[in-house]
Parts: C-alpha cells; sequence; structure tokens
C-alpha cells in the first residue's frame, strides 16, 4: 500500500517533515491507499484541511478515482457511513459524484437513499450531492429529475425537515436551469427568516443571476436580507461585496436598501461598521452619491440615521471625512427649518471638529443669501465653534481668500465677533482657576504615565505585540542606539521623533455639565414647522 506513513504519522499526531509534498503524493496515488487505515486517519486529516484551498485535491482525488474505478467509491462509501460520524459525511458527495458517471444506477440509488435517511445530517449530503452531478446530460434519467423535483417540493412543504431547507436552496440555485421549479423553490424559501436560508439568498443574488437581464429579481429578493442579525458579519461582508458592484449600475438601489436597514433597528445603526467598505467605496469611487446619503440622514427625523453617522464619523474603519460637505442638491430643497435642524444634529452627533466645521461652513457657503439661516449659524460659529476650538478663526480665514464678496464680509464679522468673546472669556478671572500650575500637570503626567504603562503590560500578557519579534534595543551611545542580535552588533540608527497634536474642546474643561446639557439638547431637538 502508499504511504502508510503519512496516515500513520497523522493518527499519532505527528507533523511529517515535508507534510504538503506527501499530501500531494497521496492524493495522486489515493487508489494505492489502505482503504481502512485511510477512514481511521480521515478525521484528522479533514481538520488538518479546515479551511484550506487544498482540501481541493482531496476531494477531486475522490471523486476522479471513484469515476474510474465504481468499486472503489463504493468501498469508501460504504466505510464512511460505518463510521456513523457524520464530520466524514461532507466527503461522501465527492464519492457519489465520481459514482455517478461509472456506476449511475447505483448512484441514483444511493442519492434517494440519502435524502429519504431519517438521520438530517445524511439528507443534507444526499441534496447537496445532485448539486455536483450533470442535470443536463442526456445520460441523466428524466425519470430521476422529475422525481427530485417533485422531492424537492414535498421536503419544503414539510416544517419537520426545515434543517434541510438551505441545502435545498443551495442545490436548486446552481441547478437552476435544470430544474424546471427552481425559481418556484427560491421563491418559497427567500423569505425564511433562518440565516442559512439567507446566506443562500446572499450566494445566489451574487453568483445564479444575471444582473443584466435579471435585475428585477435583485430588487425582489434584497429586501428580505434586511431581517439578517448584525451578528452574522461573514455573511454581511458578502453582501457588502455584491451591494458595491451593483452601485455601479443602480446606486438608487443600494442606497434605499441602507436607509431602510438603519431605520429597521437602531442596532443596526449602531453596527453601521458591516457596510463600512461599501460605505468607503462610495466615498471614493460616488462622492456626490456618499454627500447625498449623509446630508438625507442628517435630515431625517428617525435618531437612528444620526447614530449611524456618529458611529461613521472618525471611527477607524471609514475613511478621512474631515473636508466632508453637505449636497448642494439636497440642500436647496431645504427649507429654513430643515437647515436649522440638520446643523443641531451636526453638532450633537459629529464629535469631530473638522467634520462638524467642514459640514457647517458649507451650509453657509450656499446659504450666504439668506439673511435668517446666516444669522443662526453665525451665532453657532461664534458661541460653539470658536468658543471651543480657536483654530475654527484659522479656518475661516482661510476660507475667506476665495470667498465671494458676500460671504468675505460674513465671514470678516463672525471672526471679529468671535476673538472678541474669546479673549473675553479668557480673560474672566473665575476661568484662570481652570488653568492648572506647571507642577499639577507635570504630577498629572506622572499618573497618568503610570496608568498607560500598566495598561500597556496588562495587554502585553493578554496579546504579546508583533514588536515583540524585533531584537531588544539595549545599547545607547549619545544620540545612537544599536542591538546585538544573533550574536552580532546591529548598525548604529538614529531614532526619529513621533509626535501627535490636537486641540482639545475647551468648553469641556470650563463647562462640562453644560456642554453636555446642550448636545443632549440637540439631539432632542424636533423639527420646527
Amino acid at each position: 500500500f502508499f504511504d502508510l506513513k503519512l496516515l500513520q504519522d497523522l493518527l499519532n499526531n505527528k507533523e511529517p517533515d515535508d507534510f504538503w509534498q506527501e499530501y500531494k503524493d497521496f492524493c495522486n496515488n489515493i487508489n494505492k491507499v489502505d482503504r481502512s487505515l485511510f477512514i481511521e486517519a480521515l478525521p484528522v486529516l479533514l481538520k488538518k484541511l479546515e479551511n484550506n484551498y487544498l482540501h481541493r485535491d482531496l476531494r477531486i482525488a475522490l471523486e476522479t478515482e471513484s469515476k474510474k474505478k465504481a468499486s472503489f467509491g463504493k468501498e469508501i462509501y460504504a466505510k464512511i457511513l460505518e463510521t456513523q460520524n457524520s464530520y466524514l459525511y461532507d466527503t461522501l458527495t465527492d464519492v457519489v459524484c465520481g459514482l455517478f458517471q461509472s456506476d449511475q444506477k447505483f448512484a441514483i440509488t444511493k442519492i434517494k437513499s440519502l435524502i429519504n435517511d431519517a438521520e438530517i445530517s445524511l439528507s443534507k449530503i444526499g441534496i447537496q450531492s445532485l448539486a455536483k452531478i450533470d442535470m443536463l446530460a442526456k445520460t441523466t434519467p428524466k425519470a430521476f429529475i422529475r422525481w427530485i423535483e417533485k422531492r424537492f417540493i414535498d421536503i419544503i412543504n414539510s416544517q419537520t425537515l426545515a434543517d434541510t431547507w438551505p441545502s435545498i436552496f443551495f442545490t436548486v440555485r446552481i441547478k437552476r436551469n435544470a430544474l424546471k421549479n427552481a425559481d418556484i423553490i427560491i421563491d418559497r424559501l427567500s423569505s425564511v427568516n433562518i440565516i442559512g436560508i439567507q446566506l443562500e439568498l446572499i450566494y445566489f443574488l451574487d453568483h445564479n443571476i444575471d444582473l443584466k437581464k435579471e435585475m428585477h429579481l435583485f430588487e425582489k429578493y434584497l429586501p428580505l436580507l434586511l431581517q439578517m442579525d448584525s451578528e452574522h458579519k461573514g455573511a454581511y461582508n458578502h453582501l457588502a461585496y455584491r451591494l458595491e458592484n451593483v452601485a455601479k449600475s443602480n446606486m438608487d438601489l443600494v442606497v434605499s436598501f441602507l436607509r431602510d436597514w438603519v431605520a429597521l433597528d437602531v442596532k443596526n445603526a449602531r453596527s453601521i461598521e458591516l457596510f463600512s467598505h461599501l460605505l468607503n467605496t462610495l466615498c471614493d469611487d460616488f462622492y456626490s452619491d456618499f454627500q447625498k446619503l449623509y446630508t438625507n440622514w442628517l435630515n431625517e427625523d428617525n435618531p437612528n440615521f444620526h447614530i449611524a453617522i456618529f458611529n461613521m464619523n472618525g471611527a477607524k474603519y471609514m475613511r478621512d471625512l474631515s473636508g466632508l460637505t453637505v449636497s448642494e442638491d439636497i440642500l436647496k430643497e431645504f427649507s429654513d427649518y430643515d437647515i436649522e435642524y440638520i446643523t443641531y444634529k451636526i453638532f450633537a452627533y459629529v464629535y469631530d471638529k473638522d467634520i462638524s466645521l467642514s459640514l457647517v461652513y458649507s451650509i453657509l457657503e450656499q446659504k450666504a443669501d439668506n439673511k435668517e439661516v446666516v444669522v443662526f449659524l453665525a451665532d453657532l460659529f461664534i458661541n460653539h465653534l470658536i468658543f471651543n476650538y480657536y483654530s475654527t478663526i484659522d479656518f475661516l480665514n482661510l476660507k475667506k481668500k476665495t470667498a465671494n464678496r458676500k460671504l468675505k464680509k460674513i465671514i470678516k464679522d463672525i471672526v471679529e465677533e468671535g476673538e472678541n468673546k474669546y479673549k473675553a472669556y479668557s480673560d474672566l478671572q473665575m476661568l484662570k482657576e481652570f488653568t492648572p500650575s506647571e507642577r499639577r500637570l507635570l504630577y498629572y503626567d506622572k499618573i497618568q504615565s503610570k496608568k498607560f504603562r500598566k495598561s500597556y503590560k496588562e495587554s502585553e500578557v493578554e496579546n504579546p505585540s508583533f514588536f515583540n519579534s524585533f531584537p531588544t534595543i539595549n545599547y545607547r551611545t549619545g544620540k545612537s542606539i544599536f542591538a546585538k542580535f544573533e550574536g552580532e552588533y546591529t548598525e548604529k540608527m538614529t531614532p526619529g521623533l513621533i509626535s501627535h497634536s490636537g486641540e482639545m474642546p475647551r468648553g469641556e474643561f470650563i463647562d462640562p455639565i453644560g456642554q453636555k446639557k446642550e448636545r443632549l439638547l440637540w439631539q432632542n431637538f424636533k423639527r420646527r414647522q
């Protein structure tokens, strides 16, 4: 027999010196393998091949050899069933597929037996094995196809067999052209609200329909995925990838789906990161559409949309939105009350200074001819943005260089009033008590550094950093450093300075309760009529 050592090593939990080469040779010579030893070692082998592309080699080998020699397939089939180990049953689909070509009558008998088996795991295998056989071949009996069509209808009508429905969906979407009632079955199953069916529906929309000819099916079935639980991140990743492609030809459908999904549940709004890649694509490749989405969500009465925006802004999975502006096309349709509403929602939910500043300024820029809006926005610039961030003045002065005459005058007035009020606040004696002494700052820094070191040590124990793979720097000469690695000294290096700076909102230090109260009022602000 061929390669007893590989199988014996697997059974003895030994790692062969060149496992993958031995595995490749094993698959190429599977007909020479001791069948009993193979079945005994198969659970260990399958475990090693989990989520590995090379598992494909074993599946091809089993199908090919069963096709060449029916006796091989029949023996492997019988021995796998004898184990009564459901972990091995998936291998039967490859064996049955090969047998369908070498001994069709035997294979059909076994497929029917598996599908009708009381054990659900075997019934699933029988159903799934049909996806691998050629139903359109002239040699495939028409009576067998009719039996499949009738049996599938019987199964989807039986609630007790509901565990097999995802397998039915899997097979009919792949054999959609061979089974006359495939579309009827898909239509019946697609509304079943379980993750197995929802996954198959995603695969169906992604792989089994022609968008150019069957967009109506995509539009029909996509809303059924609104109910999918946000815990299933893998399913959402696949769906988001498909929606990216659809957005190129049908943006309205994608935007409508996202809107309905966020509106459905606040849990979805808090899980908007599930569509982060899709949103990034819209931002990168369809910026005007992203602007419209963002602006419309700000204008929604349902707070779910504002929560979604809050989770989008500044998150590590999203693009830098610091230069984002509201959509000019959408803003044209807004009333003054709508503008008041979205501005308050920006201040309530967009915590990032650069994003909120850019959004509010874009409203001012587009509504410079509207006296009521200008007065409203100027007040917020002075009493919120400049009060909290003095750099707002630098931002406005920069914008003034390219502004028209009217807007320049507006900016000039805002900056002057803002500077006067900022200075007036700064000069108040009661506020100077909030300015800590240098000694107090050093003491505070010491406490924070101690907390950081403790936190770092704890995190290193739980999740070691990849920096641990680097040699430890334990020598220093002046400004240069070097290390000893594998018995040799490295070249001298001069460390570069890494720094980061940011502007903290002044109001959070002066009046944190007042700032929170103000934000709470904005979050709960209702649109005036």
